[in-house]
């Protein structure tokens, strides 16, 4: 395959950290409905926002790596569906969370959760039904000339992954702290201007 090889090395990663993602999104939509935590809306929130960056990487380099391999970007076999049936998900979920009605959260939630239920349709696709994808088992056969490659690369995207997150999680906690003290203020506002007006 020459160089379109190559894309390989960052298209099995960038599946893996999606995949991965979605599940997190997944546990902590579910903790958040819950417990109404909001470092489990934050983190909820980051990990959804990394499943649409990771996907919209997946769904470039797969058509592109399938040119290249299969002589067509895209084949409608079953792992390539449900990979994008995932990324429609998680757009829908980001954009509600941040446009849609205030209580809005249920749904998101909803959405996370059915997201997450996915992500085994993905992995478990191409021992279901027969699809031009490899089996799962094939990073296990790999050459170690393929393997002192892909690892490296999987850990140094998953780290700044996982870096991403953690950042935008505190940025995330840290709005929801700043939304709460200005309703706060409102609120401390409008107190004392009703005891000015009772004193009158």
């Amino acid at each position: 395959m020459g160089t379109a090889q190559k894309i390989f090395y960052f298209h099995v990663p960038m599946a893996w950290i999606c995949l991965l993602f979605a599940v997190v999104c997944g546990v902590a939509s579910g903790i958040q409905i819950s417990k109404r935590s909001p470092g489990a809306r934050g983190t909820a929130t980051a990990a959804g926002e990394m499943v649409v960056l990771s996907g919209i990487c997946v769904l470039i380099s797969g058509p592109l790596w399938g040119m290249r391999s299969w002589g067509t970007p895209w084949t409608g076999d079953a792992r390539q569906t449900a990979t994008a049936l995932l990324w429609l998900v998680f757009v829908a979920y980001v954009l509600i969370k941040r446009f849609g009605p205030a209580h809005g959260d249920r749904l998101a939630a909803a959405l996370a959760v059915f997201g997450a239920v996915n992500v085994p349709v993905i992995y478990y696709a191409v021992r279901i039904w027969k699809t031009t994808h490899p089996s799962t088992a094939v990073t296990g056969s790999l050459p170690n000339s393929m393997r002192i490659t892909l690892y490296p690369c999987l850990v140094v995207l998953l780290l700044v992954a996982i870096a991403v997150v953690m950042i935008r999680s505190r940025q995330e906690r840290l709005s929801q702290q700043l939304d709460e003290a200005w309703i706060d203020l409102d609120a401390c506002l409008a107190q004392r201007k009703q005891v000015a007006a009772e004193k009158r």
